[in-house]
């Protein structure tokens, strides 16, 4: 009858600590969210290695690269930026902005878009980089203009082509001018 009691105590212990397991790992997990991400808004300024966050964003894989764009990440309410140009990736203007202004770069959805890995001195680029704006349907890069001067920036267009169909093999350089005064 001892044996059997050993046994049936060794079992609840077990048990007991196997619940306590597994409640700390499903705490863990509801904590990372799956595959969405939601990150509160925060700005950072200053030092030339700081790069500002712009909005809360929710990460949704595969969503923003399904619809061109160089991340998963959306943001669902982007604060106002000081200088708004829509491009298309064919004759773009020069965009004017001042120093200290917030510039927008805008991307319709339906392409591949990029951007160079390089952003020429005198420019931050906020993160996220590239994200989706759903309600807009645009991927978007932000950038700080920290000094006047005249830069050139180059987002790059691809054909945005589904999986195993016979697609176009080709990359065209988006040049943008931006002339900070």
């Amino acid at each position: 009858m001892s044996t059997v009691r050993k046994l049936l105590n060794r079992s609840r212990v077990a048990t007991g600590a196997f619940g306590v397991l597994l409640v700390i790992v499903l705490t863990l997990l509801t904590g990372c969210g799956g595959d969405a991400q939601s990150t509160p808004a925060k700005t950072s300024s200053g030092d030339k290695g700081s790069q500002p966050v712009v909005a809360p964003t929710t990460k949704v894989a595969g969503y923003g690269t399904d619809q061109g764009c160089a991340s998963d990440v959306i943001v669902t309410n982007p604060p106002k930026a000081n200088v708004i140009a829509l491009l298309s990736g064919t004759n773009e203007p020069t965009v004017f902005a001042r120093t200290g202004d917030i510039i927008e770069f805008r991307f319709p959805f339906g392409k591949k878009w990029g951007k160079s890995a390089t952003t020429p001195e005198g420019l931050t680029m906020e993160n996220p980089a590239g994200y989706a704006v759903k309600s807009d349907k645009v991927c978007v890069w932000r950038f700080t203009a920290q000094k006047a001067g005249t830069y050139e920036l180059h987002f790059s267009d691809r054909p945005l082509c589904k999986a195993g169909a016979m697609c176009p093999m080709h990359i065209i350089d988006v040049p943008v001018t931006l002339a900070v005064k």
